[in-house]
């Protein structure tokens, strides 16, 4: 019954994306205002730009030098991904073996994915970030596909195809392929039911701290200065300018950008209300309940620390931050997903094995 709920669900959002859809189609509004990355991947597409900031432009122009690009075929290519395949490949990364609780878990994680606001919004044009996710979330059954310990033999070859998806999502956005690559490699060591959390969080930002005060994080650091040399591009003005200000400026940097509750106008209110507010409550069910985890929900725990601590050093822009937290708020989701089924059915055990001796 549940899982009928959110299939109905599921084509009513449908109903008001394609709504979305012919609202922007008429109007042209782009809601968020400011400028329009879409634009400039087009213009670089058709060869009026010729400074390359990522890699996503260059694609486009390969394909326009094909015959093969038009805006708007790509923009629905975009859509489809983003509407449709994101939502179903994310639920299908929940599955639990034998869990009687995934086909619930599974529509409710459809649902999910499609009201992500973010993902909604860069799946109306020709922006980067879709695509980014489709390639991020192909990575994860890689990693699923390792977590089950394959052997060498059969476990080298996705291994590899791991490290060249991090090279791919470097080429889009480098911290991103470098968290992808660092999980790949690190989440072995790890182990997120053992350990305890928040010590692993001390040690964590202790040696976060230490790399700060060698000057190692200069470049991260100079990175977000760059946000400050336009006065409309900075939103929080969090500078990490000493290691006095480190640990109160990184607290601010993640209850700002990652909890998002720097509320300075209506979007943002609805972004927390839609995003950071349900991502907050799966972010503590995780921790509480991180006895139920499994080797998978390692890899997207170590994921979720270092490609956030990263972004959360660099970025000092809260428009930014919406779409940089997409990947951390995601794994952290399939984290809950897969957790809440794991503890379900333990609880379901422990109830069935108490009213049999109790016969």
């Amino acid at each position: 019954m549940i899982a009928y709920v959110f299939f109905v669900l599921f084509l009513l959002l449908c109903l008001l994306k394609v709504a979305l859809l012919f609202v922007i189609f008429m109007t042209g509004n782009n809601f968020f205002g400011g400028g329009n990355d879409a634009d400039y991947y087009n213009n670089y597409a058709l060869g009026y730009e010729n400074f390359a900031v990522n890699i996503w432009p260059v694609i486009l122009r390969h394909l326009n030098e094909m015959g093969l690009y038009s805006r708007d075929g790509i923009s629905l290519i975009l859509k489809f991904l983003g509407f449709i395949a994101i939502p179903f490949l994310v639920a299908k990364l929940t599955y639990v073996k034998n869990s009687p609780y995934h086909k619930r878990t599974f529509w409710g994680a459809v649902v999910v994915m499609s009201a992500y606001p973010t993902l909604i919004y860069f799946a109306t044009d020709i922006y980067r970030d879709i695509f980014m996710v489709f390639i991020w979330v192909l990575g994860l059954f890689v990693f699923r596909f390792l977590s089950h310990k394959p052997g060498f033999i059969k476990g080298f070859p996705s291994f590899v195809i791991g490290v060249v998806i991090s090279y791919v999502l470097f080429e889009f956005r480098p911290y991103l392929g470098l968290g992808f690559l660092a999980a790949l490699i690190f989440s072995t060591f790890y182990s997120f039911r053992r350990y305890s959390f928040f010590l692993s969080l001390f040690a964590f930002l202790i040696i976060l701290f230490g790399l700060f005060c060698g000057g190692l994080l200069d470049p991260i650091i100079n990175y977000r200065a760059g946000f400050f040399d336009d006065d409309n591009s900075s939103s929080l003005g969090i500078t990490f300018s000493s290691p006095a200000r480190f640990f109160p400026d990184l607290a601010m940097s993640i209850a700002f950008q990652l909890f998002g509750v720097f509320i300075i106008n209506v979007p943002a209110v609805i972004v927390f209300m839609l995003e950071s507010l349900p991502f907050t409550l799966f972010f503590f069910y995780v921790i509480k309940n991180r006895a139920y985890s499994t080797k998978f929900v390692d890899y997207l725990i170590v994921f979720f620390i270092t490609y956030s601590v990263v972004w959360l050093l660099g970025n000092d822009n809260l428009g930014t931050s919406v779409r940089l937290r997409i990947y951390s708020y995601t794994s952290i989701f399939i984290a809950f997903c897969i957790i809440y089924q794991n503890k379900k059915m333990l609880l379901d055990r422990a109830r069935k094995n108490l009213n049999d001796s109790s016969e």
